[in-house]
């Protein structure tokens, strides 16, 4: 199990564990598939706080364990139609067991009568979550047959985690709903589940999607860092990687990936931006680097549009910011900070420069 420092349990931050299974939500709100007698919805939730971690065994040909983190209330709840029972701290030790094993059990009480408003989970409205369950139904009696087992839950303790963006896992029997946080361990039981299961635009939480901010560019370079220096006192440099602005291309920055966009749409081209180890101090032969992005825009983007994006899918609810290569003026970024002004040069052979305004 994790350790804990200073009562937070120190289980992997969101990005890195989410980057995991962010390819199953690329381009969607959630996606729902039948497990059992029980309907599973998979998506991006934001919780945390004081609650249970229910370590879960996994055997995918290995035995593995995955962790997940949930509200105590709402965990009594879900057990009690078979458990009742107050609290997990109430639990006599010997029942504890017994109580932890059936936190993830699937089969239970048919899930065909009760379809009212208590359908509306954590997202959208009773009938896009009604179509959503019909269409589950409707189009994979079957497809649910995945290789992999079923988590069967071995511990749970109770700990505070991070309130934060994580994968979630909602489980539904009628009108009891269970929302599991995935904090860590083994993905593949999920990830195939997700490939074969029904998506829905809605977010599975109420207040939306995470975001991760964005630069809009219409290029790079790298430079000597001598060089930058004096270009405070105004000079022009010419970039090395630039976009087709003449068609209306710019590129999107998420971290060290970059994709070129046009009218608010992958076009098609791809580039791997690697990471400095220091901010302005890299080997280039006999003189340190230093990157320059020429930055026309930030923007905040939801994590599965960037996630379809980056695989070269086009997004029909979310589209990219468009239009922004009409304003004359850009930042320059230095090692991924802003760090001057200047004005974009565009030659006729699709080249680009950036004029650097003098710092008085």
């Amino acid at each position: 199990m994790s350790r804990e420092i200073g009562g937070v349990s120190n289980h992997p931050s969101t990005r890195d564990v989410g980057a995991a299974l962010e390819g199953v939500l690329a381009g969607t709100g959630c996606v729902g598939f039948i497990e059992g007698e029980t309907e599973v919805r998979v998506g991006w939730l934001r919780a945390g706080g004081d609650g249970l971690v229910v370590t879960a065994r996994v055997d995918e040909g290995v035995v593995g364990q995955t962790h997940f983190w949930c509200d105590a209330g709402q965990w009594a709840a879900w057990l009690g139609d078979r458990l009742p029972v107050p609290s997990w701290d109430a639990l006599p030790p010997d029942w504890q067991a017994s109580a932890a094993s059936l936190t993830l059990a699937t089969e239970g009480a048919a899930i065909g009568g009760e379809e009212g408003p208590v359908r509306e989970a954590m997202a959208g409205s009773a009938s896009d979550t009604e179509r959503s369950t019909a269409a589950m139904r409707r189009e994979c009696p079957d497809t649910f047959a995945a290789p992999t087992s079923w988590p069967q839950v071995t511990v749970i303790t109770r700990e505070s985690v991070e309130t934060t963006w994580r994968i979630g896992i909602v489980l539904q029997r009628g009108a009891r709903r269970l929302a599991l946080m995935h904090l860590d361990g083994v993905t593949s039981w999920l990830t195939d589940r997700c490939q074969r299961a029904v998506p829905c635009d809605a977010p599975l939480d109420p207040s939306g999607l995470p975001t991760r901010r964005c630069l809009l560019a219409a290029g790079w370079g790298e430079f000597p860092a001598s060089l930058c220096d004096r270009l405070r006192e105004g000079g022009a440099i010419l970039l090395d990687v630039v976009a087709d602005v003449a068609s209306g291309e710019y590129w999107l920055l998420d971290g060290a990936r970059s994709i070129a966009m046009r009218d608010g749409q992958p076009s098609g081209r791809h580039v791997a931006m690697p990471d400095f180890p220091t901010p302005g101090a890299v080997d280039c032969g006999a003189a340190s680097c230093t990157r320059l992005v020429a930055v026309i825009a930030e923007r905040a983007l939801p994590v599965p549009s960037l996630a379809a994006w980056h695989l070269g899918r086009a997004t029909s609810h979310e589209r990219a910011p468009q239009n922004f290569l009409s304003a004359a003026h850009i930042s320059l970024w230095r090692d991924a900070r802003p760090w001057a002004n200047g004005r974009l040069l565009r030659f006729g052979d699709g080249r680009l420069a950036v004029q650097i305004d003098p710092v008085p």
